[in-house]
C-alpha cells in the first residue's frame, strides 16, 4: 500500500497521482473502458485527501484520459481516431470552454475544450480539443 509519504514533498501532490495514474493508463495498467478507482478507494490506497485526489482525477479529466459516465463512474476513455485540421494561411484558432449547449451539440465530455476554426472566408469549425490535430498548411 502506497501513502502520502511515497511522494515528493516539493512536487503537488495532485500532480504526482496524476502523473502515476496517467503511466498506468499509457501503460495499459487501466485499460480504455476500465474502470477508474473510485475517489474513496484512492484516497485509502494513497492515504491522501479526497480534495487531493479530486484535483487529480480533474487534471485526467482535463486532458481527455478518463471520462464520467453519469451514475455509472469514472472509466479510462479509449483512443479516438483524431481529426486531422489543416490550416490556411489567414485561418484563426480558438480554444474555449463550451456552453452547455455546444457540449450537447458536440458530444463533448465535461472538462473538454472546444477548438474553434475560423477560415479566412468567415465559416467557423467547432471540434473537441481531444478529438482534433491542428496542423498549419
Amino acid at each position: 500500500m502506497s501513502s502520502e509519504s511515497d511522494f515528493d514533498p516539493d512536487v503537488a501532490t495532485w500532480k504526482q497521482l496524476a502523473d502515476r495514474l496517467r503511466q498506468a493508463i499509457r501503460s495499459g495498467e487501466l485499460a480504455p473502458g476500465q474502470r477508474v478507482p473510485t475517489e474513496l478507494s484512492l484516497t485509502q490506497e494513497y492515504r491522501l485527501s479526497r480534495l487531493t485526489v479530486r484535483r487529480a482525477l480533474q487534471q485526467l479529466r482535463g486532458e481527455g484520459l478518463i471520462v464520467v459516465v453519469q451514475s455509472r463512474g469514472t472509466f479510462v476513455k479509449g483512443e479516438q481516431e483524431r481529426a486531422r485540421v489543416t490550416l490556411g494561411k489567414g485561418d484563426q484558432v480558438q480554444t474555449r470552454m463550451p456552453d452547455p449547449e455546444e457540449r450537447r451539440k458536440y458530444h463533448l465530455h465535461e472538462g473538454e475544450p472546444v477548438v474553434l476554426v475560423t477560415r479566412t472566408n468567415g465559416t467557423v469549425e467547432c471540434y473537441g480539443a481531444h478529438t482534433v490535430t491542428v496542423v498549419g498548411g
